[in-house]
């Protein structure tokens, strides 16, 4: 049996985003009340620093900058895995985030997603990320200027919470 500090309920986080999103509607029960300049606050702190990303050290990078534009395309997939109860960086329909933001005015010339799942808070959420490599990575890489993150929960879903950031660099 696993300890309780051991046990991580984001130990199974999909590849590739923070704003916790209130939704009105009375199918999503939204258990991470973080305000985006919280999430902000918390992704920049770790760029700020630099991170130890498995093997890789990333440097410093510069803060980001939030978007709300992303915070559209985040909180959409956020509410799309919740309501369809999947996880996954593609979506049922086979939509992925390039396609995702390519629907929308933020042009890009780089994008990124980060998915979480389970997570009741925005620190734990960005913890998870930073101790997954792929994910540390991509929250770290420079190139990326813009971010948003989402949160969704759902009763009876598999993970409850579904995180989403997505990171951009417009062109």
């Amino acid at each position: 049996m696993q300890s309780p500090s051991m046990f991580r309920p984001w130990a199974v986080i999909g590849l590739l985003a923070l704003t916790c999103a209130s939704v009105a509607d009375a199918a999503y029960v939204t258990q991470c009340g973080v305000q985006a300049q919280e999430a902000l606050r918390r992704i920049n702190a770790a760029r700020a620093v630099g991170q130890r990303c498995g093997w890789r050290s990333m440097p410093p990078a510069p803060p980001l900058h939030w978007n709300e534009t992303l915070q559209t395309v985040a909180t959409r997939h956020s509410q799309d895995m919740a309501v369809r109860n999947y996880f996954d960086h593609r979506s049922p329909d086979g939509r992925t985030i390039r396609e995702r933001v390519s629907g929308t005015p933020y042009k890009f010339s780089l994008v990124g997603e980060n998915l979480a799942g389970g997570d009741p808070t925005v620190t734990s959420a960005v913890q998870g990320w930073i101790e997954s490599p792929s994910h540390c990575e991509n929250m770290m890489d420079p190139r990326f200027l813009d971010v948003a993150v989402a949160c969704v929960g759902r009763h009876g879903s598999q993970w409850g919470t579904y995180w989403t950031m997505v990171l951009g660099r417009r062109r």
